[in-house]
């Protein structure tokens, strides 16, 4: 419990601070963080041949330094006018001199960053100690007695988003494997494009992914680079959640 207290603390901290910047100044700053790295990735290489020149120097120096004089200039730039803008769009009351509205939202930023950040950091810990064996053995890194570690392993960010596909791929090895599901998924065109890959028929014949497929072990099947590869291959990964749902129609209407 003490690192919910810790967490919580920390939530409270960076709320109050973002009450005290406003909503207005946060997002402006967002916003120019983002613009000026889009301008100087964009614009850094055009601006070089003549940084260069005005510095004496070569190319490399010309790229490098106009590349940070633009994001500085659009980031410092957009957050003072955005700025300004929201924070009078957001002020209330006589003269606009009322920025409560600008102070809450502020704070609700404020403190859902701060959520979001340990929200991530327990979703990694959690995540390593599921999936990461040293000399055999499990890592044990994330508080067991925490609340907020607890609902990181139930909904953890990383499962829910860069391994999103796993449950797909399993549901569909499951199918492949089995002679009548596979036999009513052979003419959908996600299945059909899978079987065509090396690369998935190849796990469908690993002796290792077979057993945990078995086990219903996925800790065991993201340990293995194969399945790694084909879940974060886009396509594949389409093809997967194109064909794990063939097969839930298959089965709703077998039932």
């Amino acid at each position: 419990m003490v690192i919910d207290l810790i967490i919580l603390g920390m939530v409270l901290f960076f709320g109050l601070i973002g009450a005290f910047t406003g909503a207005s100044r946060q997002v402006a700053n967002w916003v120019g963080l983002a613009l000026g790295y889009f301008a100087s990735r964009k614009l850094g290489p055009l601006v070089a041949p003549h940084m260069a020149e005005a510095l004496d120097g070569p190319l490399l120096v010309g790229l490098v330094a106009g590349t940070v004089l633009l994001f500085i200039c659009v980031w410092l730039s957009v957050r003072y006018a955005l700025g300004s803008l929201l924070q009078r769009f957001l002020a209330t009351g006589k003269d606009n001199q009322d920025r409560s509205v600008d102070r809450l939202l502020g704070f609700l930023l404020g403190a859902g960053k701060t959520a979001a950040f340990a929200w991530l950091a327990l979703s990694a810990l959690a995540f390593f100690e599921q999936h990461v064996i040293v000399a055999g053995r499990r890592l044990g890194v994330s508080p067991h007695d925490s609340l907020a570690a607890q609902a990181a392993r139930r909904f953890n960010l990383f499962e829910m988003t860069q391994f999103a596909p796993m449950d797909d791929m399993v549901q569909v090895a499951k199918a492949a494997g089995d002679p009548e599901r596979a036999a009513q998924l052979k003419n959908d065109p996600a299945y059909k494009a899978l079987r065509k890959d090396p690369r998935f028929l190849k796990l469908l014949q690993d002796d290792k992914v077979k057993q945990a497929l078995a086990r219903g072990d996925t800790a065991a099947l993201l340990r293995n680079d194969l399945v790694l590869q084909l879940i974060q291959d886009p396509d594949v990964a389409a093809r997967l959640g194109a064909a794990a749902r063939a097969s839930e129609r298959h089965d709703d209407v077998t039932r």
